[in-house]
């Protein structure tokens, strides 16, 4: 990926959050793949294109989990690595684990790990208009492909995060303003991966350069996904 940067219009930089499975657990639904396909490399791509997008539009990231190999590839982005905090009543582990890498003060955007379509264009857009929704609501999210579930939260410190089966409605009723509900812009951003359909899906939009190389490694893979490069990655990246 080549950085370009994005200036935001939401100073200061938020912290963004993102939490992560240890790789060998990680989207065990992203079935059927080739039985040699190398599923932890193809999750920690699509972490570093995620990242990478992360960094292009400025801001700081934070990666929550209790995987060492995880906060080695994320140190090496330039992202800070945090252990896995103990289990927290009352909070699912994804959702514990983000609270416990936010922020202490201000603002902190919770994104998800596995966007590897995700164009610096349209998180720096999104984080914009989260910041402008948050002068008269604790929290803004965008909802995913579905509707149904939230790939980015944006939040002032004291709103938990509420990831997980209906999140969006959830949020929703924690006060949270939904950014384009009719979900008309940032497909990219909205498309995160947990079945080779999702998968699919990001590679008709673009795929970042580490997700492109994790599915060409394997002639089955790339047969499948396709080897659609991302839309213009030799200027800018989302």
């Amino acid at each position: 990926m080549v950085a370009m940067s994005i200036p935001a219009s939401t100073p200061p930089r938020c912290t963004v959050v993102l939490a992560v499975k240890s790789l060998s657990d990680a989207k065990s639904r992203l079935t059927p793949l080739p039985e040699d396909a190398d599923r932890p490399a193809l999750v920690s791509a699509m972490l570093v294109d995620t990242l990478d997008a992360v960094a292009t539009v400025g801001a700081d990231a934070v990666v929550v989990s209790p995987d060492p190999d995880v906060h080695r590839l994320v140190a090496d982005r330039g992202a800070r690595p945090v252990d896995e905090p103990e289990p927290t009543a009352g909070l699912s582990p994804l959702n514990a684990a983000l609270v416990h890498g936010a922020a202490p003060v201000g603002r902190t955007a919770y994104l998800q790990a596995d966007l590897p379509a995700l164009r610096p264009d349209s998180l720096a857009a999104a984080l914009d208009d989260a910041a402008r929704a948050l002068t008269g609501a604790p929290a803004a999210f965008v909802a995913d492909r579905s509707g149904n579930g939230t790939v980015l939260l944006v939040a002032t410190s004291g709103f938990t995060p509420r990831f997980g089966i209906d999140s969006a409605r959830r949020h929703r009723d924690a006060g949270a303003v939904e950014l384009d509900p009719e979900r008309r812009r940032w497909a990219d951003l909205r498309t995160d991966i947990d079945t080779p359909d999702d998968l699919t899906v990001a590679v008709g939009l673009g795929l970042g350069p580490r997700t492109q190389a994790a599915l060409a490694r394997h002639t089955a893979d790339a047969d499948r996904f396709g080897r659609t490069p991302r839309r213009g990655c030799g200027t800018m990246n989302r």
